[in-house]
């Protein structure tokens, strides 16, 4: 079953958010597109292709299942920068299937579009009966690891008139209270992909770990005194 190029380009214009000045912004629109294509390259892995996902209900799930973000700026609810720097509620996500359906029913079948609709409606629960809802969580858990997450955490962290330093403070808070150990225990449905995201973790320790000193200037320090540099305190690969 062929995805029609339609529910992309609806999509796209639905999630690119105008500024002030006329000009994209594409934040929104770059996440969904990239949880949607996530989303394929899960549904094609042997596990999950043998429970036969409806492609055309995850991608239409995956690329609205934040939708509900765009119609609140364009209501005045939200300021641009705020975008994607919190969770959505269950009457949000309800919103985004509004939208859904709304926006795509003379694009899918119907069949589809409730697929579609009740991927997004339960995203958020722990155990989740649909094929495509698991699939479409996965791909949103596995935007919110490693190094992609780090780039909304700043997006939102300018927006509380924080730094750097608290940045890094809260990845050693994280890493004190294994964070990222329950996340990827609770949160995939897939040993793949699971598999996947401690990867990305391990990544994001790494430039962590690369980062700190610099907070400090402490490799500039250090071209006086090389002892000045601590070793790395945090290890690569999360224990919990």
């Amino acid at each position: 079953m062929e995805v029609p190029d339609a529910i992309w380009s609806r999509a796209r214009g639905d999630l690119v958010i105008r500024t002030e000045k006329g000009e994209e912004d594409v934040f929104l629109w770059e996440h969904a597109a990239r949880v949607a294509r996530t989303a394929e390259y899960v549904s094609a892995l042997p596990v999950v292709a043998s429970e036969n996902p409806d492609p055309i209900a995850v991608c239409a799930a995956a690329l609205y299942h934040d939708f509900a973000w765009a119609a609140a700026f364009q209501k005045g609810a939200f300021q641009r920068i705020e975008i994607l720097t919190t969770s959505l509620s269950r009457a949000q996500r309800e919103l985004s299937v509004t939208m859904l359906e709304e926006r795509l029913s003379d694009i899918l079948p119907g069949d589809s579009l409730a697929r579609a609709a009740e991927a997004i409606r339960t995203v958020d629960e722990r155990k989740i009966a649909s094929i495509e809802g698991r699939i479409v969580a996965e791909a949103i858990h596995l935007d919110e690891v490693g190094l992609l997450y780090l780039w909304r955490l700043i997006r939102r962290y300018t927006l509380d008139g924080k730094g750097t330093r608290a940045v890094v403070e809260r990845w050693r808070r994280e890493h004190e209270y294994h964070y990222w150990t329950s996340r990827l225990q609770d949160e995939f449905h897939f040993e793949a992909t699971r598999r996947l995201a401690q990867e990305r973790v391990e990544t994001y320790a790494r430039f962590m770990e690369d980062l700190e000193p610099l907070v400090d200037g402490l490799d500039v320090k250090a071209l006086l005194d090389p002892s000045s540099v601590p070793k790395p305190s945090v290890p690569t690969k999360p224990t919990g």
